[in-house]
Formats: structure tokens, C-alpha cells, sequence
């Protein structure tokens, strides 16, 4: 558990969706993992009750209101456009977002660059939720979950493949990456409502991407391993494997309960230079 003594030193990611948030506590001094807490619900929030939870469970760390050394704010979305770095202009961010997406009411759009794939990522924000968080800490930073999950896979692509798939699950949608060679070659988010529909988007994307059943396709995310999903896709695809710490930061041994396939975007945004 956190040490609220130790707040000045501590990192606190938080990744929030309109139904459920996931966070973790970093302490930079000692570049451990030490506390965590996954939180959902039913119901579609506006952003104040997620705030509100959020609150409460600062307040039972006794890091409510306390000041953190960095705190980092991960849009979990599916509202996300990536547009080429050389022809990104910054004026235009509305154009962009309105070409995948119909206009949003109650949103702020952002953007941010993910140098790697030479690409910008243009999104939109719940604005209260945003507000909300703003409340906790004034100097945090938003980013969104599919740009880290992008910076993430191109440079952790595994080199015992030339082909890698990428799959990391959302409550009731998917993102997918296939990496060739280390070079983005395909990426979508696909919404499901069964083990059928996840299974059937996922072999379509292979099918129209022309690759076999011995691709290796990385889980990450909302899944575990007797999940019905899985055992489904185990029937189609061969090397189904989960993502694994890379031990660049330690995870303190009372979390080992929580598999880390389900914190893997706020792990990886300690890591990632976005």
C-alpha cells in the first residue's frame, strides 16, 4: 500500500473510462509499483461519480488533496484519430476528428504526437471528467490510451517474429495493432458485444492483413486466462500469449494478485516518452 508520508515522491496514473477506472501509485525513489486499484461499474458516467470514486479512494490512502510528483490522466476511449505528423496541422483538429467520428457534445479535443510512429493522435476528452480530475491535481497530464498502447508495442515488438498482432480489451471493445518488421502495418478499435463478434473482428482483421494462425497475437488489457473470448480464439489462432513486465520497474510483491495484463497501459505510460 501507498505510504502517505512518501506523496512527493509518488506517480499516480490513472486510466479512466466513462464506466470505471484503473490506477496505479509509482514512488520515483524507489521505482516500485506500490499500490493499485481497478474500479467499475454498470453504469455510463458523466464524470463526477468516476472523479468522486477516485477521491474516495485517495482519501482512504490518505493521499487526498496531498501533492504528488507527477500525476497522469489516460483517456480510455474509443474517440481517436491518427493523422500523419508532416501533414498535421494544428487548426484543424475538429476536420480530423469529424472523418472517423460524429460530432460529440460534452468533449474537448486534444492531440498529442507519438514520435514513433511519426504520427499525431487527435482525440476527444469527456470535459467534465477532465475538469473533475483537474480538481485533484492542477498541473496533470492527458494522453490517451491508444497513443501509449501504440508507442508501447512498436518498441517492444518481439523480434522472434516478423509478424506480431497486438489485441488490448476495453469493457465491450478492442484495439488492435499488427507490428511487420516493427513498422505499424494495421490499426483499429472494434466494438463487441459476445465472444463471437470479438473472435469474428479479430480473424476478419487477420484475414484481410493475409495472416496464418501461427502470427503471435499479445493480450493485454480487461482479459484473463479462462476468459471464454480466449479459449475461442484459441481454436483459430496458435501463439495466444499475454503481455509481461519487462522488469524496468519493480511491482511490489503484495500486487502480485492482479494479473499485469490488466494495468499494462498505465504501467507503460511510466515508460513511454509521450
Amino acid at each position: 500500500m501507498a505510504d502517505p508520508t512518501r506523496h512527493l515522491s509518488y506517480n499516480i496514473t490513472i486510466q479512466c473510462a466513462l464506466d470505471g477506472f484503473c490506477f496505479l501509485i509509482h514512488d520515483q525513489d524507489t521505482n516500485r509499483i506500490v499500490d493499485l486499484e481497478l474500479y467499475q461499474t454498470s453504469e455510463t458516467d458523466n464524470g463526477s461519480t468516476i472523479a468522486e470514486a477516485i477521491g474516495k479512494s485517495l482519501f482512504r490512502r490518505d493521499l487526498y488533496q496531498k501533492p504528488l510528483l507527477s500525476a497522469r490522466f489516460i483517456v480510455d476511449n474509443r474517440l481517436c484519430t491518427l493523422v500523419p505528423q508532416d501533414l498535421f496541422d494544428e487548426q484543424r483538429l475538429e476536420s480530423y476528428f469529424l472523418f472517423n467520428h460524429e460530432p460529440r457534445q460534452g468533449y474537448t479535443l486534444r492531440h498529442e504526437i507519438i514520435p514513433n510512429l511519426h504520427a499525431v493522435n487527435v482525440y476527444a476528452v469527456p470535459t467534465q471528467q477532465e475538469q473533475q480530475l483537474s480538481k485533484l491535481w492542477d498541473n496533470i497530464q492527458t494522453l490517451h490510451r491508444s497513443s501509449i498502447f501504440l508507442h508501447s508495442v512498436l518498441l517492444e515488438d518481439a523480434a522472434d517474429s516478423p509478424v506480431n498482432a497486438y489485441v488490448h480489451v476495453n469493457n465491450r471493445s478492442f484495439d488492435l495493432a499488427i507490428v511487420k518488421n516493427q513498422h505499424l502495418a494495421f490499426f483499429n478499435n472494434f466494438c463487441f458485444n459476445t465472444k463471437d463478434d470479438f473472435a469474428f473482428f479479430l480473424l476478419s482483421a487477420f484475414k484481410q492483413q493475409q495472416l496464418g494462425a501461427d502470427v503471435p497475437v499479445h493480450f493485454s488489457g480487461l482479459i484473463s486466462a479462462n476468459s471464454e473470448i480466449l479459449q475461442l480464439c484459441q481454436r483459430y489462432l496458435k501463439q495466444i500469449r499475454f503481455v509481461q513486465p519487462d522488469g524496468r520497474i519493480e511491482i511490489d510483491r503484495k500486487l502480485n494478485g492482479t494479473p499485469y495484463q490488466y494495468y499494462y497501459i498505465p504501467y507503460q505510460s511510466l515508460l513511454c516518452a509521450l
